[in-house]
């Protein structure tokens, strides 16, 4: 009877290694990486001021599906929704972040937004909005 000897580990080469290892990861990634679903749920609208901490501010918000306001943290939150708008009255009585939550038919289309008017801890109004910005995130 004759012995057959194989050796112990099989050496590829290496395009085909590198080839197996790049394949191996992207379909890691893509398993993983589930991205945005569209769909109702709610939103968190920050406001982005290029003066630091914000007393208070008017923002309007356009889309279809605008539902129900909500504060988030030490911002007080007023509201008026129709039925493609909203308008948002925020107010931080010792100044800070303005921010609050929003309904929306799909989240992976956040409404628009117009910042109308900011003042700041100090309650004086802004001169201009320029600068400002409503960054939403889940």
């Amino acid at each position: 009877m004759r012995t057959i000897r194989l050796p112990r580990t099989i050496r590829l080469p290496r395009t085909i290694r590198f080839s197996f290892l790049a394949a191996l990861a992207l379909l890691v990634a893509a398993c993983t990486d589930e991205g945005p679903v569209s769909g109702r749920g709610t939103l968190t609208a920050t406001l982005v001021s290029p003066n630091g901490p914000e007393g208070a501010a008017v923002i309007q918000l356009a889309g279809e599906g605008i539902g129900t306001i909500t504060a988030v943290g030490g911002t007080e939150v007023f509201s008026e929704i129709g039925a493609t708008e909203a308008q948002v009255v925020l107010i931080n009585q010792s100044g800070g972040e303005l921010a609050f939550q929003v309904a929306v038919a799909d989240t992976t289309q956040p409404p628009a937004v117009v910042v109308v008017e900011v003042a700041g801890p100090d309650d004086a109004l802004r001169p201009n909005t320029a600068g400002y910005d409503v960054e939403f995130g889940r």
